[in-house]
């Protein structure tokens, strides 16, 4: 390994970040990679006659994320080998080489799967958020490794057919296992073990979100030593054909190339994060990195992409926005060296020097293999702002307790301001709106800010009020929810993946150290939750023209602009009546506009008992457009229905049955339905648990939404509908002991403990514990 290594091809194909990568090789000797990601998909790219790397396969299945790649070589039992993926949606698919579709699905984990490995006799091992690894042979889960008290990140094999293998956890220990018996654990770790390597039968490697990787003996239970070099999470450590020799990524945006104990290179990629490594045969390097791409990396020269190529790889990498930890560790801009100081050489290959040119200051790195110093980024300062003497920090003229730097994706970086009273979805409209943002982020741009502020619990700011997810400035795109990411949020940079699974000290720059917040119970809760943002009337206006157009209805501009205003300002006559059932004929994928402006009439309190007098809104509305079949139709219709507690709660007891049964059976699991149909539970618990009228409060009733919350409290999975799930049962098991029993006789106990365990969410985990003290 005497050469350094340089970019050899970058593999462009992936919508979203690049989760996992692996290596193998083909019947005909040929090396190939496996790339998973986030759009759910995996790509299995084949070298070309020309040298090159093409996508020959992309294999679908998964219903989530594609959270991990694994592959076993051809064998006996698969003579053509497999190509093995975990995902977000609880399953291990299995594919062969040159079928897309799966051959087989391995169902049992309650959670993410997160890693897989193999033995030598082809015996699986996957680890998962759900707190266990299990073994799988001929398909068939043959026993369940129980014991961590939180999320396996990492699983490895140990060579030889004795059903060795080793398990990493985010509860910092490491354990050693001989079939389904745990032999011994290793501990040392202060944060999350990520990533295991199996050196030989008796050494093996572990990396850390506490940023060290640690060298074991498996026979002793001891650290022969620790590697020092990354700076912040890592990710993936993969060894090169040697056995002795590795490299390792992370959150640092390197990629580390060690020889023994010391690190021989630092390559940093023009990305946030890091999230996987491997290496084929070749001594080629494989990295999947957060902005969707998988680059490939050589030591041989006549694999290293041309000059042009590699410099414009450098140029991405010099661009990249690096956000400051703690406003430069405290340094002063004006103490910083300048250019002169790149005049000195580094000591080894990865030292890096901030540099002030001008008002700016830069970060290079040191490359040993170059002798020279290569700019890494522009380093961009924890707020961008002035903290004034109150402690709030000064952005645009007002003052935030928190000013976020959002590198986004090293094209930009925008300041996203936040106060704790405020509601963080209208924070984070505020912020898209202000920067033309798509606004599929909002949900993913209000789960940051939550994750980032320790948490905001229902009802704790002043503003209570909930923004459309789906209106956005100018825009009107009520349809943008189907292409948002489905699945559960899991504490990322919104716009880069950074940073998942923080249990530790957040990474992301704020403009002031985050303190613990004291969090006031989360249940129960008295206020109805509901959405009553108006949407944007010109993009709703051009909408309705447009659908009417299509359809060849000739309508007025005048007659839209009268439909809107009278809507919006409560006023529901005859006229608008008539206009409103013509648009409701309409065919069912382009009533969501006229379903929308419903949505925020109902808050009027005349306008709602006139809708219903007129239409029937349980029978003229919800019946009909609650099918799962239009997504779009189903979440405004749940709603209107949230936003009518305390003005129609008598029609929406009277109904309670059929419409909670129709929502659990045929809700879309698009995360803002999801969202909706837990507020609307949520909002339910609240009447059934209310003194103000006995009947509502029956026994019968308050364990009729007990069950209906039951029945989908192990099946959401976006967090904000999970914890509007949790407030829900906090209010319904509340002095109820009845109710507490009934929950954890249905294994509610259990599920509920796996959130307050697995979620990284600190309002969910705090809900869950408040939960879990009912249930003693």
């Amino acid at each position: 390994m005497t050469e350094s290594y340089k970019l050899r091809c970058t593999l462009l194909g992936h919508s979203m970040d690049v989760r996992g990568v692996a290596t193998g090789d083909t019947e005909g000797g040929k090396h190939f990679i496996v790339s998973s990601s986030r759009d759910r998909t995996s790509k299995v790219w084949m070298p070309t006659d020309l040298g090159t790397l093409e996508v020959f396969q992309s294999c679908e299945g998964h219903t989530n994320f594609v959270s991990c790649v694994h592959v076993l070589q051809p064998n006996v039992k698969y003579p053509h080998g497999l190509i093995l993926t975990g995902s977000h949606d609880h399953t291990v698919l299995g594919f062969e080489i040159g079928k897309p579709v799966p051959v087989f699905r391995l169902l049992g984990h309650k959670g993410p799967v997160c890693s897989i490995s193999s033995t030598e006799d082809s015996i699986l091992i996957t680890g998962s958020w759900d707190e266990s690894a299990k073994l799988w042979e001929n398909q068939n889960c043959i026993a369940s490794l129980e014991g961590h008290g939180a999320a396996v990140w990492a699983v490895a094999s140990l060579p030889g057919v004795n059903k060795n293998f080793l398990t990493g956890s985010a509860d910092k220990e490491i354990r050693f296992w001989n079939g389904s018996q745990m032999v011994k654990t290793y501990t040392g770790h202060t944060d999350c073990v990520r990533t295991l390597a199996i050196i030989d039968s008796d050494k093996f490697l572990s990396g850390s979100n506490d940023a060290t990787i640690r060298l074991w003996s498996i026979s002793e239970g001891e650290c022969l030593s620790v590697l020092y070099g990354h700076t912040n999470f890592i990710y993936s450590i993969a060894l090169l054909p040697n056995d002795q020799d590795f490299v390792s990524c992370g959150e640092d945006r390197t990629v580390r190339i060690w020889k023994g104990h010391e690190c021989k290179q630092a390559i940093h990629l023009p990305a946030t994060s890091l999230w996987s490594v491997s290496v084929m045969k070749n001594n080629d390097v494989v990295v999947g990195s957060s902005d969707g791409t998988v680059r490939v990396f050589t030591a041989d020269p006549e694999r290293m992409a041309s000059g042009e190529e590699l410099q414009k790889f450098e140029e991405e990498v010099a661009a990249t926005s690096i956000a400051a930890q703690q406003d430069l560790g405290g340094l002063k801009v004006s103490q910083l060296p300048g250019p002169e100081a790149l005049l000195v050489e580094g000591k080894k290959d990865g030292d890096t020097k901030m540099i002030r040119e001008g008002s700016r200051v830069s970060c290079y790195s040191w490359s040993s293999g170059d002798r020279k110093w290569n700019k890494v980024g522009d380093v961009v300062g924890a707020s961008g702002a002035t903290q004034n003497t109150s402690g709030k920090v000064l952005h645009d003229g007002k003052e935030y307790d928190y000013v976020f730097s959002v590198d986004l994706d090293g094209t930009a970086t925008l300041k996203l301001p936040y106060n704790i009273s405020e509601d963080p979805w209208f924070a984070a409209k505020r912020f898209i709106d202000k920067n033309d943002l798509n606004p599929q982020f909002l949900d993913q741009v209000a789960n940051f800010i939550i994750q980032n502020t320790k948490g905001m619990v229902l009802g704790s700011g002043s503003d209570s009020n909930y923004a459309d997810p789906f209106t956005g400035g100018n825009r009107y795109v009520p349809g943008s929810v189907e292409s948002a990411r489905a699945g559960g949020f899991d504490g990322l940079d919104p716009f880069t993946g950074a940073g998942a699974y923080r249990s530790g000290a957040s990474t992301v720059a704020t403009a002031k150290k985050v303190t613990e917040l004291s969090v006031p119970p989360c249940f129960p809760c008295a206020n109805f939750l509901q959405f009553p943002q108006p949407p944007s009337t010109e993009g709703l206006k051009s909408k309705l023209l447009t659908f009417a157009q299509d359809l060849g209805i000739n309508i007025e501009e005048n007659t839209i602009n009268y439909l809107i205003s009278n809507i919006i300002e409560g006023h529901y006559t005859e006229e608008l009546h008539a206009l409103v059932m013509n648009i409701l004929a309409w065919p069912k994928e382009k009533v969501f506009p006229v379903l929308d402006l419903l949505r925020v009439g109902v808050l009027n309190d005349q306008f709602s008992v006139r809708l219903n007098e007129q239409l029937s809104i349980y029978e003229g509305l919800f019946s009909k457009f609650v099918s799962q079949a239009y997504p779009v139709n189903q979440m405004l219709i749940l709603r209107l229905l949230n936003n009518l507690f305390g003005k129609q709660t008598a029609l929406l007891m009277t109904h309670r049955g059929a419409i909670v049964s129709e929502v659990l059976n045929n809700l879309s699991k698009a995360k803002n339905n999801q969202i909706a149909a837990g507020t609307l539970l949520l909002n339910y618990s609240i009447v059934v648990t209310s003194k103000e009228n006995p009947a509502w409060s029956s026994i019968e009733n308050n364990t009729e939404i007990l069950m209906a919350a039951i029945s989908v409290v192990d099946v959401f999975d976006d967090n904000e509908a999970i914890y509007r799930l949790l407030v829900a049962l906090g209010n319904l098991l509340v002095d109820n002991t009845v109710a507490a029993q009934l929950f954890k006789s249905l294994n509610g106990d259990n599920i509920v403990r796996n959130y307050h365990q697995n979620s990284g969410l600190p309002k969910i985990q705090k809900c869950s514990e408040q939960l879990l003290t009912l249930l003693v």
